[in-house]
């Protein structure tokens, strides 16, 4: 068999490959969403990652962010991006920063408020997350736990590319 045989085969493949992880990820998510943080024995987990959570886990995990950045990251306008940190700024969540070189650069950053509520949210999403997989087995969850810490790893591979 030539080599340019085995590499149609092997695009082939891949894109087959990346059409089924493709759909089976945009299958995947609302399935998440709605397995695990589903409310439990009667609770009430009413949106438990709305985009004001989101912004907040970024805000997080970055520090600082321009509000031109947020959009970009969570593929929302400028408009909807200045709604949404205006609604974090009158809940006391976010606050504006000016940039220390250039004063007309705004910085969007977490209050001590804003920590303790992302704490606080997260620690009852995370219990709610936690009680839905406490059905499954022992092989069950290490198959879970090694499945996730994979796809971690292979989307931040992804992310830096």
């Amino acid at each position: 068999m030539n080599n340019s045989h085995n590499i149609t085969i092997s695009r082939e493949y891949r894109e087959e490959r990346l059409d089924r992880i493709s759909e089976n990820i945009l299958l995947l998510l609302p399935q998440l969403y709605r397995t695990l943080l589903r409310a439990s024995r009667g609770q009430t987990m009413k949106n438990p990652i709305n985009m004001q959570l989101r912004v907040l886990i970024m805000l997080a995990h970055a520090g600082m962010m321009q509000p031109s950045d947020i959009g970009i990251r969570m593929g929302i306008s400028k408009p909807n991006v200045s709604a949404l940190i205006d609604k974090l700024i009158v809940l006391g969540y976010v606050e504006r920063r000016p940039d220390e070189r250039d004063r007309r650069v705004i910085h969007i950053a977490l209050t001590a408020r804003g920590r303790k509520f992302l704490a606080n949210r997260l620690k009852h999403v995370g219990k709610g997350i936690k009680y839905n997989l406490s059905t499954l087995g022992s092989a069950d969850l290490d198959s879970l736990y090694d499945a996730l810490d994979t796809f971690k790893m292979i989307i931040s591979r992804v992310d830096r590319a």
